[in-house]
Parts: C-alpha cells; structure tokens; sequence
C-alpha cells in the first residue's frame, strides 16, 4: 500500500478498515484480522495498526472482544455512512461547487452530469 504523507498512516489504515466496512467486504459481527497480520499485510509496525483498531473501537465502528478478537460493532455500517455523508456534503461538495462557479459550470449542468451518470449504473 502506498501511504500519503499528509496523514499519519493509523488514520489511513481505520480509514480502509471503514471503507471496507461501508462497501460491506467487512460484515458486522465479523472479526477483523489480528492487528499482526493487518501490520504484516500493510507491511507496518503492529503498533501503528494497534493505534488504528483503538481510534475505531473509541469510535464505536469496532468492538473488542478480550481473548476473542476484534469485530465489526453492530450498526457500524450505517454509522459510518452518516458521518461520511455529513463529510460530503459540509465539506466536499462545497468545494465542487465553489469550483463550478469558478468555472461557469450551472447547477443544471452539474444536476444532468449526475443524472447521465446514474442512468450509466
């Protein structure tokens, strides 16, 4: 995996540990694997993977299970999908807009753009 160096790469790896979990390739209920073998997946230190499980366990998206493992919390799913909605629309959408503006580009456009794209799906 190739890290970005404008975020500490724990928050990269909760952030694919969530990806993977709203596009459902991680269940809920499911366990996780160990933080040592994510850490020899990701070719990091079981620390840093240690620091990501524990970022999505105080978020609630994991649950811990002492001698058992780690798992996917109950009703993660639709959590994660709320906050990452809330993050599109107060934040990423404002910029697409702002660059439309920018670039003459009407909201009609960006509604038919939207509408041919889902009519490809």
């Amino acid at each position: 995996m190739d890290w970005r160096a404008d975020q500490p790469i724990y928050r990269q790896i909760a952030d694919v540990i969530a990806s993977r979990i709203v596009d459902a390739s991680l269940r809920e209920g499911t366990s996780i694997p160990s933080v040592r073998q994510l850490a020899s997946d990701f070719r990091v230190n079981h620390l840093t993977v240690n620091k990501a499980y524990q970022s999505l366990i105080e978020d609630e998206v994991l649950c811990s299970k002492r001698g058992v493992g780690v798992f996917v919390c109950e009703g993660a799913q639709a959590k994660l999908r709320a906050s990452l909605q809330h993050h599109f629309f107060d934040i990423e959408l404002p910029r697409v807009y702002d660059k439309a503006l920018r670039l003459g580009i009407s909201s009609t456009q960006l509604c038919d753009r939207f509408a041919q794209w889902e009519q490809e799906q």
